[in-house]
């Protein structure tokens, strides 16, 4: 039996339609050409499908059999079909990732690189930038997705989270804190203080940290990137209060950090893309990938000293 799925799709669109003329306009071919493909069909079945008079086509009691069959041959050619475009569109393709400059120095490094290499014809391209920019870099579309912390009342925006990390007090090694076996806010609020600049999130949650105990943060200086800050501190004008994977990006014979415990703050990090907008193959297999490398357990957020 040789049937063909040009055969199977002119039987079903005849069947559909109840018209040999639509069914032909349908596929673009000619009535002939059609009504030739339905005999082979039948030819190579060995039964007749339909009853056709001069004013209607009906299915054959073997033809209303036939046909739920018939259609569900070409749904699953359909979504196999489907299934390996997807599957093609994930080998190729580019995806931008707009992220502040501790998570791209930190925390996204080994992730692009385990991306890489399981989809290597994905170009990744990673925009780094200060915390601020990284909504309107997704929100005007120059970036497929954003990776930070933000508000949680920004619309326009669909928030992936991906893990939470606590607070830490970034000092200079030799300190009195690096011999303590924990710190609160209160131990903090009496150090000369480095912030980041009002309408930095990470300056929004030491402002909280400092309300638990009582007290309003009043820094002796503060800057735009938290590098600087750690800079700040290794020459011995203060200490800061940054989240723990700037703990990272510090040289430990200069600099030590620990986590502040009471109240535990912590600072959520989540993936933002466009509400209402279909990402690409590779910017989806991206955010794919990374939801799934997020469920690993992360790193503790500083170093305990």
């Amino acid at each position: 039996m040789n049937v063909t799925l040009r055969q199977l799709r002119a039987f079903v669109l005849v069947a559909r339609l109840g018209s040999f003329t639509r069914a032909a306009q349908a596929m673009h071919v000619t009535q002939s050409a059609l009504s030739l493909l339905v005999r082979e069909l039948e030819t190579a079945l060995d039964t007749r499908l339909f009853d056709r008079t001069t004013r209607a086509v009906t299915l054959t009691t073997a033809g209303s059999d036939f046909f739920p069959r018939a259609e569900r041959v070409l749904a699953d050619l359909q979504s196999a079909i489907a299934g390996v475009d997807t599957l093609v569109a994930k080998e190729r393709g580019r995806v931008v990732v707009a992220a502040p400059l501790v998570l791209s120095s930190t925390y996204l490094p080994p992730i692009l690189a385990r991306f890489k290499a399981q989809y290597p014809g994905i170009e990744a391209v990673l925009q780094d930038t200060l915390p601020t920019q990284v909504l309107p870099q997704v929100r005007s579309g120059s970036a497929d997705v954003g990776i930070g912390t933000f508000a949680s009342d920004e619309a326009d925006v669909k928030r992936t989270r991906l893990f939470s990390e606590a607070m830490v007090a970034v000092f200079p090694a030799g300190h009195a804190f690096g011999g303590a076996k924990y710190l609160t806010w209160a131990d903090v609020v009496g150090q000369p203080m480095l912030a980041l600049r009002s309408g930095s999130v990470f300056r929004d949650l030491t402002e909280a940290g400092f309300a638990s105990a009582g007290m309003v943060l009043h820094p002796v200086a503060e800057a735009n990137y938290a590098g600087s800050l750690i800079g700040m501190v290794s020459a011995g004008l203060g200490i800061a209060v940054l989240p723990g994977y700037a703990a990272k990006l510090t040289d430990e014979s200069r600099i030590q950090c620990k986590r502040i415990e009471e109240p535990l703050i912590d600072r959520e990090v989540s993936l933002v893309q466009r509400a209402g907008v279909s990402l690409s193959h590779a910017a989806q297999a991206f955010v794919d990938f990374i939801v799934e490398a997020s469920a690993e357990p992360q790193p503790l957020a500083g170093r305990s000293t």
